[in-house]
């Protein structure tokens, strides 16, 4: 049973593109100084502290600051928060718009099955992550959650009134050209929408680790139902039109040892193997692509055979099947890897020379991920990219607020 909360956010005076960001995960150093010298009061000042061991504690020296000078102001009233954007897809090319909701939700540890996961986290990412939780005691930014919309959850929504808070428009903004947040604060129709949420499971789109540290920081600080048990998140009907998953190709520095024969040798027992244009990743359709300079294969497994203790749908996954077959019988054992959402780009790199090979991955279905997630399975590292992502800056949660 998933429990959901109203809350009181604690969001920027005044919203303006200079002061947002995309979440701390998929920002270089590079974009990092970017955001900072279009505002020293971007977010990133907050999730993405500078370098060195006291880089948490100035984390909370700035947020206290902020605070001090009205730069970030705490909402007087408990609400729940909705959340429009609008983006162009880059597989289609056409404009969507994805609608979500913020709210607070109690976390849980897995095995209750109302928070369900689907992909494998880092012990270092979440001690980082952490420390900054610990130091703030504020959640900086929230993750991204889907849910099954019920007809009692539907009837919860009709016909409310939401306050429009912060409207942000432009090409040049991140995760997205429009960003809409209003918010709804009648106590009696916000209480119909938290039981609404009650019989429901969650799915974790992204935040794996900002979720995982939010449940260790709970269940150290915390008690149940106490503040330091609930984190932001921004959940989103599983059946929005707006849903987008991009696929994720894997960038290798170096070839598999031996020949085009030798490679072609060792898959040739579990796998067909034949030559492809790339010029369009929907010609994969279920199978892996293999980039190198001098050639272009598709590699589609024979056969699925059943492994102990792994649902099926995570066994027929394509990036599973790469990390646990295709690479191993290529005779690449963990190479390092480097990641890239865009087919065009990652043709590039092989051409130009500045990755040896690429591995070529389709969009993750998401009745795939619920699968996986619903049998409590796990997929490689980088399988799954919600596009756009959330834009972090709009919203916070302070613990003592």
């Amino acid at each position: 049973m998933a429990t959901i909360r109203a809350f009181r956010a604690t969001r920027y005076a005044r919203v303006i593109p200079e002061v947002v960001a995309p979440p701390y995960d998929v920002i270089s150093p590079e974009q990092r100084a970017e955001l900072v010298n279009q505002s020293p009061y971007n977010i990133v000042q907050l999730t993405l502290p500078e370098d060195g061991e006291s880089r948490y504690q100035r984390a909370n020296q700035i947020l206290k600051h902020w605070l001090d000078e009205g730069i970030l102001r705490t909402d007087t009233e408990p609400a729940l928060y909705r959340y429009t954007q609008k983006f162009i897809d880059p597989l289609t090319q056409q404009e969507r718009t994805r609608t979500g909701y913020f709210v607070l939700l109690h976390t849980e540890p897995y095995e209750s099955g109302t928070v369900l996961p689907h992909e494998h986290t880092f012990p270092g990412v979440k001690e980082d992550r952490f420390r900054l939780l610990e130091a703030t005691r504020t959640h900086l930014e929230a993750i991204f959650g889907l849910f099954e919309p019920t007809s009692e959850f539907q009837e919860a929504v009709q016909g409310t009134l939401w306050e429009p808070l912060a409207q942000l428009e432009g090409t040049n903004l991140p995760e997205g050209h429009f960003h809409l947040l209003e918010r709804l604060t009648d106590p009696v129709a916000v209480s119909r929408i938290e039981r609404a949420f009650e019989p429901m499971r969650i799915w974790i789109a992204d935040g794996h680790h900002r979720y995982e540290t939010a449940l260790r920081f709970g269940l150290q600080y915390g008690r149940p139902n106490s503040p330091e048990r609930f984190l932001p998140i921004l959940l989103v009907p599983i059946d929005d039109p707006g849903l987008v998953i991009l696929p994720t190709h894997r960038l290798l520095n170096v070839l598999p040892p031996g020949s085009p024969e030798d490679w072609r040798a060792r898959l040739a027992e579990a796998f067909e193997v034949a030559p492809f244009e790339p010029t369009e990743v929907a010609s994969l359709q279920g199978a892996i692509g293999f980039v190198w300079q001098d050639g272009a294969w598709r590699i589609t497994p024979k056969h699925y055979a059943p492994v102990d203790d792994l649902p099926d749908a995570l066994v027929r996954f394509d990036a599973w099947q790469l990390h646990h077959r295709v690479m191993p019988t290529m005779g690449l054992v963990d190479p390092e890897a480097r990641y890239t959402r865009s087919f065009s780009e990652a043709l590039s790199a092989v051409r130009d020379g500045q990755a040896a090979c690429a591995f070529l991955l389709n969009p993750p279905p998401l009745t795939t991920l619920q699968a996986i997630a619903a049998a409590g399975g796990k997929m490689p590292h980088k399988s799954t990219y919600f596009y756009p992502k959330v834009l972090s800056g709009l919203i916070t949660w302070r613990l003592d607020s």
